[in-house]
């Protein structure tokens, strides 16, 4: 049987040609242009019921976050707008500073919207540079559990900023990182002298709001 593999996923060849179809506006190979038109991109549903969980991965990619948005109907838990200051390097090849805001929304979506048996979270941010909005799907528990291993944990829900920190992992401990550098997807974190590196764990809040010295 013929097989279509889509971001190193493989789809069974009806699924997958809805797949490209819900991804590309055009055709995207030449062996599907003769009945392009007829395709009918996939939906929610269809990705939702896929039995394999990169299958879903991929094809909640391909329906993208507005139309995902649009169906998984998520309901706001916390919002957050910070006022963050970064350097770069403009067209003319002169250092510059700017001062932007940066605003991160964490929401909930149930369950049953995505056929699990518990709710779903996600954080929407922006790109600095490009500013295309993403949605990062965040482990809500494990937040919760993050939480509670420190001194300031005070049985307040997990906050956006808790929730986007806790994307990011160091094995340096805590007290003993110096700043955060944070370049797209690459996270570059410098180490005070003295400190020790020790088990991996996830950024706090605190870290993030305090430590990221620059983002571009």
């Amino acid at each position: 049987m013929k097989k279509i593999v889509i971001n190193s996923v493989k789809f069974d060849y009806n699924i997958g040609c809805r797949l490209l179809k819900l991804k590309y506006e055009n055709c995207p190979f030449e062996e599907l242009k003769e009945f392009w038109n007829e395709i009918k991109p996939s939906t929610f549903a269809e990705i939702s019921a896929l039995p394999n969980l990169e299958q879903r991965r991929v094809g909640i990619l391909c329906l993208g976050i507005e139309r995902l948005v649009e169906t998984i109907k998520p309901k706001l838990v916390d919002k957050k707008t910070i006022n963050k200051k970064t350097t770069w390097i403009n067209e003319y090849g002169v250092l510059e500073n700017i001062n932007f805001k940066d605003t991160y929304s964490l929401y909930v979506v149930k369950g049953d919207m995505l056929k699990l048996s518990f709710d779903a979270h996600f954080v929407k941010c922006k790109d600095t540079s490009t500013n295309r909005e993403y949605l990062i799907w965040v482990d809500y528990r494990s937040i919760q559990n993050n939480n509670h291993k420190h001194s300031w944990y005070n049985e307040k829900k997990p906050t956006a900023i808790e929730a986007i920190a806790w994307t990011i992992q160091t094995d340096i401990q805590i007290g003993g990182i110096e700043k955060i550098v944070r370049q797209g997807d690459c996270i570059m974190i410098k180490k005070k002298k003295h400190f020790t590196i020790g088990d991996v764990r996830h950024l706090t809040g605190e870290e993030y709001l305090e430590l990221l010295k620059a983002e571009s």
